[in-house]
């Protein structure tokens, strides 16, 4: 029976570990709690790759858009003095009046015109009374982005009320243009519709606005939001993120991806003059000819630049692949792109949440095991190794196929790199556990069986044996860190042979005290100790014991600098700084060596009080949490409220005065009465009125040094007065 409950434990454990690597798998790469942005980019960079290996996808005269170019030639073809920008509205107006006489179903004028007409009002009459003679025309509007909610509502504001465009009036037909890129810098995405936080309504954007047109659907409509698909209408697509739809790319060549024409030959009828007309003198009239107007029957035309100097060009996802920087694209074939992909609903479609979740668990578990199973072989280390890792890297590269293969087949995106993390972490866990088992295996006899030379807890460990084993139990416990101040400037005045004898002495009496009042040796750390009260013998009262033993210790110090002076030796101040509160105590370190110890964040606030002492001049600085365990023991006196460095939650801390039973203790507390009044006052935010209290203090015959550090902190909050925040933490910048 012995024999097969280890198996089953083992198993337990196994899968134990497995399934809590699956977890942190899971919140490593499914953006639950925070989101890795270097996993991010490298999945977009890999969709990016995708779009590189299947090529563009010229879509000819089977388009429904066409685009029409405000180009160099059409600036060059436009009659002086109209041939700066921004032209005179009047030739947008024309332009609508022959593309709807030519039969389009939709206009989009990706062109923000934000300013009245530079040549006449009357420019702009004719531009608005073509939209809204038609009403299939789509203008240009801008928004500012404030932030991104998780439910899907990005907070914008409106530059202006018109969102920019001055012809919104004509119809609300207004369709936003702003493009939002990813951390890399790359747009992807695309989408349907912003927030607009001050109406608390929802604006089409500019690719969106102008499928309301060729769909019949009202001016302002935006779409449905079901679970991980939006609608317009009856055509589902899918949702990339919250706010986004991928926009599945075409192509980079704006040549060969969308039917485009020059602006100048869509006004050029026998009303309208170019230049070429007036210096030859003869009508060329490229747009009264039949089959070129055929071009834009039924069709979504877009309006834009491609002049560079308009700077309408933005990086996306697909590319040439032949140098750095072929994957830059004119914003109106953006916008094209992602209207074809909802006419011909031509969608990436993403791999869901459940699925990505299932694949990743799947995944860490069978790495896992497979490792596990593989690595109890009876085969040479190396072996075993470099055939997990064999395996490894043919999942990974079955996985990265595969993503290829969907993608090129059928616009499927599958993740890549929260799979290949999941078996690489698959791995490694399983690695890291099998060697620490072994490890474990090797050692535990050996360490089971060395000897502690710590006399203080010996008869302890008779009557425990349990705590020779590595590990540690939570007790609450007293902690004292003592170090000698400015050592390095001390031992330079002292030879080798008596540096050595007097730290000696002096570590041999602390050590004494500690052990006669009940507390455990930890360690020396040079010229510092570091001690502790509470185990492994429990005691009741630890925190008084603590104190008292640094009261011991200072007035023990006092009779050695006594005699040392004799012998010309530099007197010694010692900082002592303690905490109570709860620490892991027990044996820690390795197999083959560990100490009884204690860790814990009490301890480090325990060795920051000790080098805090130096901010205030004083020589023994406690927590509130032992102060308020020896408060009615010993006179202690208030410093401050500090944050020690590496800690966020600040601390009261206090200084040690003496037994209340001593005289001389109740004599200094009396003495200080002009301190504890200067620190209500401190408190309050007077600080004018504390300062006087603090200077009385100091100039005393006591020098209180705290009391000058308070002085010259209140005289500089008179002349920088705190904001109304102030919490009157004093935060430590050094250890």
């Amino acid at each position: 029976m012995a024999l097969s409950k280890r198996p089953k434990r083992e198993s337990l454990i196994e899968s134990g570990i497995a399934l809590l690597t699956a977890v942190i798998v899971l919140l490593i790469t499914q953006e639950i709690f925070f989101t890795l942005s270097p996993l991010k980019e490298l999945e977009l960079n890999l969709l990016d790759d995708r779009f590189l290996a299947r090529g563009e996808r010229p879509l000819g005269d089977s388009s429904h858009v066409v685009i029409v170019e405000i180009n160099q030639e059409s600036f060059n073809q436009i009659p002086s003095p109209y041939n700066n920008w921004p032209w005179p509205r009047s030739v947008f107006a024309k332009l609508v009046e022959n593309l709807n006489e030519a039969g389009v179903r939709a206009i989009g004028i990706d062109v923000v015109m934000s300013y009245e007409d530079q040549f006449s009002p009357l420019n702009d009459s004719l531009f608005m009374n073509a939209i809204r003679k038609y009403g299939n025309v789509v203008v240009g509007g801008t928004i500012r982005r404030e932030k991104i909610e998780e439910s899907g509502k990005g907070k914008y504001t409106n530059p202006k009320e018109n969102f920019g465009n001055l012809f919104f009036d004509a119809d609300s037909s207004v369709g936003l243009v702003n493009t939002f890129t990813d951390n890399d810098g790359v747009v992807r995405r695309y989408y349907p519709f912003a927030y607009y936080e001050v109406t608390e309504k929802r604006v089409p954007s500019f690719g969106f606005a102008v499928l309301n047109k060729y769909y019949g659907l009202p001016t302002d409509y935006t779409v449905e939001i079901e679970e991980e698909n939006f609608f317009l209408g009856n055509i589902k697509i899918p949702r990339y993120d919250a706010q986004n739809m991928l926009v599945n790319f075409y192509g980079i060549d704006k040549d060969n991806t969308f039917p485009n024409y020059k602006f100048i030959n869509v006004i050029d009828d026998n009303e309208f003059k170019t230049v070429d007309d007036i210096d030859y003198g003869v009508d060329l009239d490229s747009w009264d000819d039949p089959n070129y107007q055929k071009n834009f029957k039924d069709k979504i035309v877009l309006v834009g630049s491609t002049l560079p100097e308009d700077r309408d060009i933005i990086p996306v996802s697909i590319s040439r692949g032949q140098r750095s920087g072929d994957n830059l694209m004119y914003g109106v074939f953006y916008h094209a792109n992602a209207i074809e992909n909802v006419i011909r609903q031509d969608f990436l479609k993403k791999q869901t949440e459940t699925s990505k979740i299932i694949e990743v668990i799947f995944l860490t578990l069978l790495m896992f095991f497979i490792s596990s199973m593989i690595k109890r072989l009876k085969l040479r280390g190396y072996l075993l190794e470099l055939i997990n890792i064999i395996i490894a890297a043919g999942l990974i590269y079955l996985i990265y196929e595969s993503s290829f293969y969907f993608f090129i087949s059928d616009s499927f995106v599958i993740s890549i790199v929260a799979p290949a993390i999941a078996i690489v972490l698959g791995y490694f866990s399983s690695t890291a556990y099998h060697f620490i088992s072994a490890r474990q295996q090797s050692t535990m006899i050996k360490g089971m069986f060395s000897q502690y030379v710590s006399g203080e807890f010996v008869d302890e460990l008779i009557t425990d044996p349990d705590k020779m084993r590595l590990g540690g139990e939570n007790k609450d416990l007293s902690i004292f860190f003592s170090d000698i101040a400015g050592f390095s400037s001390v031992s330079e005045k002292m030879s080798a042979e008596e540096l050595v004898r007097i730290m000696n002495e002096y570590l041999g009496e602390l050590t004494d005290i500690i052990i006669h009042q009940g507390g455990t040796l930890d360690k020396y750390i040079g010229d510092a100790i570091m001690a502790f009260w509470g185990a492994p013998i429990c005691i009741e009262d630890h925190a008084y014991k603590a104190c008292y033993s640094a009261l011991l210790t200072q007035e023990r110090l006092t009779e050695l600098n006594a005699e040392w002076e004799k012998q010309g030796i530099p007197k010694l101040s010692a900082r002592i700084g303690i905490n109570s509160g709860e620490v892991v105590v027990g044996n820690i370190g390795s197999t083959k060596r560990f100490n009884y110890t204690v860790m814990g964040d009490n301890v480090n606030l325990a060795s920051r009080l000790e080098g805090a002492n130096k901010q205030y001049g004083t020589l023994m600085m406690i927590s509130d949490s032992t102060y308020f365990q020896v408060n009615d023991k010993i006179y202690c006196r208030e410093l401050d409220i500090i944050r020690v460095k590496g800690r966020t939650t600040p601390t009261t801390v206090y200084e040690l005065i003496g037994l209340i039973t001593d005289p001389k203790s109740a004599e200094f507390i009396g003495a200080l009465e002009c301190y504890f009044k200067g620190l209500e006052l401190y408190k309050k935010r007077n600080f004018n009125e504390a300062t006087s209290y603090f200077e009385k203090c100091h100039s005393s015959e006591l020098k209180d040094s705290p009391s000058k550090v308070y002085a010259d902190r209140c005289k500089f909050y008179v002349e920088n007065p705190p904001g109304d925040d102030w919490d009157g933490v004093f935060t430590m910048v050094t250890k």
